[in-house]
């Protein structure tokens, strides 16, 4: 018998022809699947993108949604307090307390950025807290610990309010009184910056 005929003659596969196949096969997938992998990325990406806007439109409306339910005078101090501030690095860090009773939780209303540090343990952002003990005017902004508040925009960087009272014609980074007629939030995280300005109602 001669070795051409041998080969003919034989059964199966020799592992080489086995690798082979199997190497094509992964060959044809990876260049069937590639396309399919790249639409669930992009997906993952544009579902994370919507998280993100869906977070920060939340927070900008929440803010004024919530002022609009103070009253425009209080008794006890001013209504509304705005303290302006900056940080190293010239980001802003806004203070700003208001009482409110909006969602059947009265009490003042305490909006601050939060970073992590030495001693401050949380997660970076823009943080509420809700005091129903205090005033606008007494709140001590250093005491604030943000596993007593709510997060309202994650790795936010900067935090700047500014406010239009009902007797001024120009808009004030530093304020005490009552509430104002306007209101405009300017929060930035990493490379964007969301500008939100929104009008309240006159009594």
């Amino acid at each position: 018998m001669t070795y051409a005929s041998a080969r003919l003659n034989r059964k199966g596969f020799t592992l080489i022809e086995v690798f082979i196949v199997v190497a094509l096969f992964g060959i044809i997938a990876a260049v069937a699947l590639a396309p399919a992998v790249a639409v669930v990325r992009r997906f993952e990406d544009v579902r994370a993108e919507e998280a993100r806007e869906q977070r920060m439109t939340y927070f900008l409306r929440r803010i004024p949604d919530e002022l609009r339910a103070s009253p425009k005078e209080f008794v006890e101090g001013p209504a509304v307090v705005l303290i302006h501030r900056d940080i190293l690095g010239g980001a802003a860090d806004d203070r700003l307390a208001f009482w409110s009773d909006r969602g059947g939780e009265p009490g003042v209303r305490a909006i601050r950025l939060f970073q992590p540090g030495a001693g401050r343990l949380g997660e970076p952002g823009v943080y509420r807290w809700v005091l129903p003990l205090l005033t606008p005017n007494t709140v001590n902004w250093d005491m604030l610990d943000p596993q007593d508040g709510r997060l309202l925009f994650p790795g936010a960087e900067s935090l700047r309010f500014s406010v239009l009272g009902f007797d001024a014609t120009e808009w004030s980074d530093e304020y005490s009184g009552p509430r104002p007629r306007g209101i405009r939030l300017t929060v930035k995280a990493g490379e964007e910056e969301f500008v939100h300005e929104d009008w309240l109602p006159p009594q």
